[in-house]
């Protein structure tokens, strides 16, 4: 292996896929206006809208739940790639379509084809970062997705006061761009080092599903992190409609969309030490109960600025959720099945985005937006105690995933 130059105390093989993830998120905007699409221009009910909208991630479940094994099985780069053009050609079938039976078929496509990468990446990052650094490296990661989330929002505005038709258009465009450039650099990675496990037998992968399933510490925080993920996805699926029915239109959603990615960008990486002096488990325990807060303060907004209010609570909540997340996953697997264990981590985030339109239009039809936020404050209070109770048996099964591991050099 050639001598690399680190840069932030990461070396190129990770600063590669950094870059490439910065490119994608800031134009991934399709999903967070999908459901105002749907409504606005194509004038569907919002019932059908969360039916619809399901479907990617219903999509985005098989994406994940074959993404991760077959990263270990066939290696990362190749599905990453596959992911980026299947996602693509999905995209523009989408665009087109305006019948709801159609539409949700062509997402659950789009969705399957764009979560395909997700485990891959995860596990290519843990591959090339060793294990002290790899914190830093998530939390870079959702920094780029971050970044992106935030100018997303005000090109998809701006695009979409031309044509809503447009907004897939560039995304699309995006990922087809991007995809040429990861062909590159994994064609350049191969003469610095190989960055993933070899292929490995068939009959791995069914050793790897035996061992993630019968993880009973993984099992547990994963559906911890679902009642958190149902509740987050609220915020591109049940606040759009509330806002609407509040009478708030779609640039001041567009403005709390940009808060959000904003202070994230802000303070996400001066927030780095603090992390890594209070440790995993203590940065989630204290992330899921600020955004607790976020969320009660939320039903009792009924203007614009008690939205923003929420808003900035709750994206002080997620500075450290979302990479300390994947960071405890990835200090659980064995590096045999790194892929598989993100896999089906990512599952459960994919489950989360298929079930919270339904489970947000259901409450918000029938009980009105301020009852979905009092459920998603009790939701968030109950993953907050049972992160801080089961924190034993997760250190342990990462203290032994770090023995293993050592072990086997």
């Amino acid at each position: 292996m050639k001598k690399q130059r680190m840069i932030f105390g990461l070396s190129p093989l990770y600063w590669g896929l950094w870059l490439a993830i910065l490119i994608l998120w800031m134009g991934r905007f399709v999903t967070s206006f999908l459901s105002i699409y749907l409504v606005s221009a194509l004038h569907l009910d919002e019932g059908v809208v969360g039916a619809v909208v399901a479907m990617y991630g219903f999509g985005a479940i098989i994406g994940c739940l074959f993404g991760g094994a077959l990263s270990d099985r066939f290696g990362r780069q190749s599905m990453i790639i596959i992911g980026e053009i299947g996602a693509a050609a999905a995209l523009l079938v989408v665009s087109v379509l305006a019948d709801p039976v159609a539409l949700g078929a062509a997402l659950f496509v789009y969705g399957a084809f764009a979560s395909l990468p997700s485990p891959a990446i995860a596990a290519y990052i843990a591959d090339v970062v060793p294990p002290k650094r790899q914190q830093r490296a998530y939390v870079l990661q959702s920094w780029a997705i971050n970044f992106g989330y935030a100018i997303g929002p005000i090109v998809a505005n701006q695009l979409i006061k031309i044509s809503y038709s447009l907004m897939f258009y560039v995304e699309a465009a995006v990922m087809i761009a991007v995809t040429i450039l990861l062909i590159v650099f994994f064609r350049e990675v191969r003469h610095l080092t190989t960055s993933a496990p070899a292929a490995r037998p068939e009959g791995a992968m069914s050793r790897n599903w035996r061992r993630v399933l019968t993880d009973t510490p993984f099992l547990g925080f994963s559906l911890l992190m679902f009642g958190y993920f149902l509740v987050y996805f609220q915020s591109t699926s049940g606040l759009p409609i509330a806002m609407t029915d509040l009478g708030l239109g779609l640039g001041e959603y567009s403005v709390l969309l940009t808060i959000n990615g904003g202070m994230l960008c802000l303070l996400q990486i001066p927030a780095m030490k603090l992390f890594a002096r209070m440790g995993n488990s203590r940065v989630l325990v204290m992330g899921l109960a600020v955004t607790a807060i976020g969320y009660a303060v939320q039903a009792v907004a009924h203007s614009w600025g008690g939205f923003a209010i929420a808003v900035v609570l709750w994206t002080l909540g997620e500075l450290g959720t979302f990479p300390i997340a994947t960071t405890t996953v990835a200090a659980m697997a064995p590096a045999t099945a790194r892929g598989t264990y993100q896999g089906v981590y990512n599952v459960v985030w994919s489950v989360s985005i298929a079930l919270a339109p339904l489970i947000g239009g259901w409450v918000i039809g029938g009980f009105g937006g301020r009852m979905l936020w009092i459920a998603c404050t009790v939701v968030l209070v109950g993953v907050t105690v049972g992160l801080r109770v089961t924190k034993g048996s997760r250190d342990a099964a990462m203290a032994a995933a770090m023995g293993a591991e050592d072990d086997s050099q």
